[in-house]
């Protein structure tokens, strides 16, 4: 018979060294999303690149301080504030600021583009979701690198998340894990946790820059009703409707909706009461974060195909277009937003009739990245002027 009490010590012993390589190797795991770095080559139009926490000195050193590019034209003019990671596991939006920081010009006004706007939540998975860690933009030098990060803040930066979360100043009663969403936390305030801090230094950005046109671009499910949409504040409604009517007629469709008022937090309420920008949101459908999905790899992330998705289509359950033939590849959906930034851009220049506000820029669009992939527009680190190459 097996004597349990003469090998207790031994058994243990083998867990505890069986717990401490499992807890290893998650640490590896964590450890290696944390520390990756993405590199970008910015274009000729560079002006400098600057920290947020240059408008607001408390979260310098923090987990959520985050790179600002700017490129001034010197030509005074209107500005656009382009926000890429704002849910960093919605990575089209990333991609798509840093495709348009690799190929901008900018012929009048300014233009700031950040493409983690919570760098905290890029560096931690979804976690319980099994998420792969990257993605890979494949290029004439080879397949490039990016995390696909979280949706809130890490836990590593802000913990612990109160019962109930109360957004500040309107009271109501959000989710406690919206406490780390910074799309739920604006206008923020200087003296909040590290997520409200993080959106109070964004809308510092906004209100000491004069920023004309601010930009927050998301990813949405398709079974949520919002996809494939801006989202404007008030002031922005009329410009962000006729975009809607131009990209509909001309390149792919698009929605609009008007902020909801009763719903606080969001960076087209909440921001666009609280500065003078005219605020929009855009989302573009990503398979990915659909709960009736499949398998979720990184071959979904980038083809967008998924057969359940497709039987949801079949049944009238999506709130967008789907064809699993074509899916939503990540071409298609960085190109909605490049394509929904420059109608917008369009719009607010015809609507304002202000010389004083004009922007004029140029990028990519949605037709350009359909003609020739995405990797074709993203530069060669290795071959270009090491002044030029940023680690985010």
């Amino acid at each position: 018979m097996f004597d349990y009490e003469r090998y207790k010590t031994p058994r243990k012993i083998v867990l505890l060294l069986l717990a401490l390589a499992l807890a290893w190797l998650g640490g590896r795991e964590f450890t290696e999303l944390r520390t990756m770095k993405e590199t970008v080559v910015v274009s000729d139009a560079f002006t400098k690149m600057v920290m947020l926490s240059d408008y607001f000195p408390p979260i310098k050193g923090t987990g959520v301080d985050t790179p600002v590019y700017i490129y001034d034209s010197g030509v005074p003019g209107g500005s656009m504030f382009y926000l890429g990671g704002t849910h960093p596991y919605e990575p089209a939006t990333q991609l798509s600021a840093y495709l348009m920081m690799e190929n901008i010009k900018v012929e009048k006004g300014r233009v700031f583009i950040c493409p983690h706007a919570n760098m905290s939540a890029s560096t931690v998975g979804m976690l319980g979701n099994a998420y792969p860690k990257f993605l890979h933009v494949e290029t004439a030098f080879g397949p490039k690198p990016y995390r696909i990060g979280d949706r809130n803040t890490s836990p590593l930066d802000q913990w612990p998340d109160p019962f109930t979360y109360v957004h500040y100043p309107s009271g109501q009663n959000l989710d406690y894990t919206d406490a780390r969403n910074l799309n739920r936390t604006y206008p923020g305030r200087p003296d909040g946790n590290l997520t409200e801090q993080l959106t109070f230094a964004i809308m510092e950005l906004n209100r000491k820059e004069n920023i004309t046109l601010f930009v927050d671009a998301h990813e949405a499910s398709l079974m949520y009703p919002v996809v494939s949409t801006y989202v404007a504040h008030d002031r922005a409604l009329d410009m962000a409707m006729m975009a809607s009517m131009e990209l509909s007629a001309t390149e792919f469709p698009m929605k609009c909706e008007a902020s909801p008022k009763n719903l606080r937090g969001l960076s087209h309420r909440d921001a666009g009461d609280y500065c003078d920008s005219l605020v929009i949101l855009m989302e573009t459908p990503e398979p990915f974060i659909d709960r009736v999905a499949g398998k979720i790899t990184e071959k979904l992330m980038m083809d967008g195909k998924d057969e359940f998705l497709q039987t949801a289509a079949e049944h009238g359950l999506l709130f967008t277009d789907y064809d699993i033939s074509v899916g939503c590849p990540m071409w298609d959906r960085v190109g909605r937003h490049l394509s929904g930034a420059l109608a917008m851009i369009r719009q607010m220049n015809d609507f304002l009739m202000e010389p004083e506000k004009e922007l004029r820029l140029s990028f990519p669009n949605y037709s350009d990245l359909k003609e020739h992939g995405l990797g074709h527009f993203l530069n060669d680190p290795s071959k270009a002027d090491p002044a030029k190459v940023f680690l985010n």
